[in-house]
């Protein structure tokens, strides 16, 4: 598993798994086969579009220290994310946000390059856990 993380004043329990398997088995409540495969993958592509939308402003938002603007993508993405199971990206960006909140936040340029590389990450452990990227 990579390494988490970390920005300063960004606090959260960065010991979560990327993915928690047992919460997508949970939501799907279907056993093996083509149907529940399908359905993970379309809330999983719904997913990842709408979250990419989201993430093109990025760097442009990080440019500004735009907080209210990136408490809004994070909180967007950390929803659906935790939905999905992808605990530590919802966990990491649900830090995001308290640091916004409390007005903590500083390290602009460190979101910039750990927000996409944490959603990368987590998409593609989803797809080769799910058998999707074949």
């Amino acid at each position: 598993m990579s390494e988490a993380p970390q920005i300063e004043n960004v606090h959260y329990d960065s010991s979560v798994p990327v993915m928690d398997r047992e919460q997508i088995d949970m939501l799907l409540m279907a056993e093996d086969g083509d149907e529940s495969t399908a359905l993970a993958r379309e809330l999983f592509h719904l997913y990842e579009s709408e979250s990419r939308e989201k993430l093109a402003a990025l760097d442009q938002i990080c440019r500004d220290r735009d907080g209210d603007a990136l408490r809004r993508v994070v909180h967007f993405i950390a929803g659906s994310a935790g939905n999905l199971g992808l605990m530590r990206l919802s966990a990491f960006y649900r830090g995001i946000e308290h640091a916004v909140d409390d007005g903590e936040l500083e390290d602009y340029e460190a979101c910039a390059r750990l927000i996409p590389r944490e959603f990368e990450l987590s998409c593609r452990e989803f797809s080769q856990s799910l058998g999707l990227d074949k």
